[in-house]
């Protein structure tokens, strides 16, 4: 884990303890200054590098410290995908991790001792994110800072914004899977520490069922690194177990439903999302029998969306396309399927890879699903990290800037020419496609 640090001419000497502290601790500490308490310094411009640092993903967590802390909090909440909280005592400390998610701790100089401030660093670092009912309240909060960073269509927080604020997350695997496009599959703790290595902020999990995983040493791991849980896949319990939404059977669709269920009680304790892929199946028969099917489809992610409501967990629903299904392939029958779902917490998934083939203009398609998308794949044409085949990633990048999306961006990539650099190679082709870098 890396912790950046930094303070006014006040909180200098409280910084410094601190970061003794966590390297005694063995946290790598990223001191962004002051270097002595000698000259007064503005704390605007040191709340803005920790913050930036903590939203580029170059540090996992930050701290800061001035007289009060209060300039400090405000400050560093102005950067997009930043939370910062300001807390004098060990209780708000371990609030703001397990109800906020907070990724900066602000304190005061003027306010607390240095032995004070080093067991409320202590209680924050201990404290783990709850998600559940905490989950949809910090995405509505989200959805305040996105409505922010645009008015009248002009960027009002200036360039460094913008998609550089997205989490970066890769699609992996704990058991060998019939589905080819998972890193690490069967080897999940080596993927973890790649994951961690590689830059990514999150890894997304492809379960047939919760049983695949130990939630407890998953939630270890991830912790050890600093690495979240972004979202769960689904589809295998399509793939091996013949699970789909989509069967004519009763007795199917009550299975498909508690094992999605499942899935959903798993992701609240991660605070996570979870994927409706795969899963949903295909139609099959005559067309005439295919309403009947989709209607049934329909009826049974209802009852999982409310069981997705209840624990604050987002559904997503993802279009795949023709030679995988014939049941939900472009971004227009994804929104007509959510239209006559009704469940408004339910949002679109794309994955470029599947849009590449489905639709005229992967552009277009995403300004299409415009405040409907939660979560996007990507990968090349090939199935492959970015830049590796000819998809237009500059264009793509650019209509979710237009549509203010500031979710995951998740590679869901085939392990070539082996795991660990397909890892590197999308990590380091989706930072520099955050920072409207990537050359194809």
């Amino acid at each position: 884990m890396k912790i950046a640090v930094a303070a006014d001419h006040i909180g200098y000497e409280h910084k410094e303890a601190i970061a003794r502290f966590l390297t005694r601790a063995g946290i790598e500490v990223l001191d962004l200054g002051p270097d002595s308490a000698e000259i007064p310094v503005d704390y605007p411009d040191y709340a803005r590098r920790v913050a930036e640092a903590v939203a580029a993903g170059e540090s996992d967590l930050g701290i800061l410290v001035c007289g009060t802390g209060l300039g400090m909090s405000i400050a560093a909440n102005k950067v997009p995908g930043v939370r910062a909280a300001l807390c004098h005592d060990t209780f708000t400390a371990r609030r703001s991790r397990q109800h906020n998610d907070a990724n900066l701790l602000c304190m005061g100089a003027l306010v607390v001792s240095v032995p004070h401030a080093r067991e409320i660093v202590e209680a924050w670092l201990q404290a783990r994110y709850e998600g559940g009912r905490h989950a949809p309240r910090l995405a509505k909060i989200s959805q305040i800072e996105h409505s922010a960073v645009h008015t009248s269509g002009a960027m009002i927080l200036g360039a460094g914004s913008s998609m550089a604020d997205c989490r970066l997350s890769v699609a992996m695997a704990p058991c060998p899977a019939p589905f080819g496009p998972l890193l690490f599959a069967g080897r999940l703790w080596d993927g973890i520490a790649a994951a961690a290595d590689c830059g990514f902020h999150a890894i997304e999990l492809n379960l047939r069922a919760p049983s695949d995983v130990d939630a407890d040493e998953l939630r270890a791991r991830l912790d050890a690194v600093g690495l979240r849980l972004s979202a769960l896949g689904t589809g295998q319990a399509y793939l091996a177990d013949g699970l789909s939404l989509a069967d004519p059977s009763p007795e199917v669709q009550k299975q498909v439903v508690a094992r999605l269920q499942s899935h959903v009680r798993l992701a609240a304790r991660f605070g996570a999302a979870v994927i409706i892929g795969g899963v949903r199946g295909r139609f099959a028969g005559h067309q005439d029998d295919w309403h009947a099917q989709r209607e049934r489809a329909l009826e049974s992610l209802r009852a999982i969306a409310r069981s997705a409501s209840d624990h604050g967990v987002q559904l997503l629903v993802e279009p795949l396309n023709r030679y995988e299904t014939n049941f939900i392939n472009t971004v227009a029958e994804g929104l007509a399927f959510l239209e006559d779902l009704g469940e408004p917490g339910v949002k679109l998934l794309l994955d470029t890879f599947h849009m590449n083939i489905e639709e005229a203009s992967l552009a277009e398609g995403v300004r299409q699903a415009g405040s409907r998308l939660g979560y996007v794949h990507l990968a090349d044409s090939n199935r492959c990290a970015p830049g590796m085949g000819h998809v237009d990633f500059a264009s793509v990048m650019a209509a979710l800037d237009d549509v203010g999306y500031r979710g995951y961006l998740s590679a869901e990539i085939l392990p070539l020419p082996d795991d660990l650099t397909a890892t590197r190679r999308a990590g380091e082709a989706m930072r520099r496609l955050a920072k409207g870098r990537l050359q194809t």
